[in-house]
């Protein structure tokens, strides 16, 4: 009966020492508004193409690259994985083939590119599709 006292008043104790303590609180680093404006202006200005019949592939743009952006950038916005190529206009052909899988995170296609390039971007599936194709071009 003893040990039950015990036991008893130990579980008070702790439980009375873990509700009076105040809880953590981890308070969120502020961006500078510098690394705000960066990110507003590059991906703010995306542009958004679809194939609304689905298929197995497009080219989106013609795009010209701008000030906003040093890479170009692309964001799935279909319910499946696709890969991309970025086509300079200039040279004709894929620069390299970047996958580019579904949930909303931006992937750099092409890096380092000068301003006023014009460009396209090649979509490609393993596969026919028959839903929408759709991507989003940060430039």
């Amino acid at each position: 009966m003893r040990l039950l006292r015990v036991l008893l008043a130990f579980t008070v104790t702790v439980f009375g020492l873990v509700v009076a303590s105040p809880a953590a609180r981890a308070e969120p680093v502020p961006l500078t508004a510098a690394d705000q404006a960066a990110a507003a202006t590059c991906y703010g200005g995306y542009v958004r193409k679809t194939l609304t019949r689905g298929g197995n592939g497009f080219d989106a743009g013609p795009y010209t690259t701008s000030s906003r952006c040093r890479d170009i950038n692309v964001r799935n916005g279909s319910v499946y994985p696709y890969k991309v190529c970025v086509i300079f206009v200039s040279v004709g052909s894929c620069n390299y083939w970047t996958s580019v899988p579904t949930g909303g995170s931006w992937r750099v296609a092409a890096t380092n590119v000068r301003d006023n390039t014009r460009f396209y971007v090649r979509v490609v599936t393993a596969e026919y599709k028959y839903e929408p194709l759709v991507i989003d071009t940060a430039y």
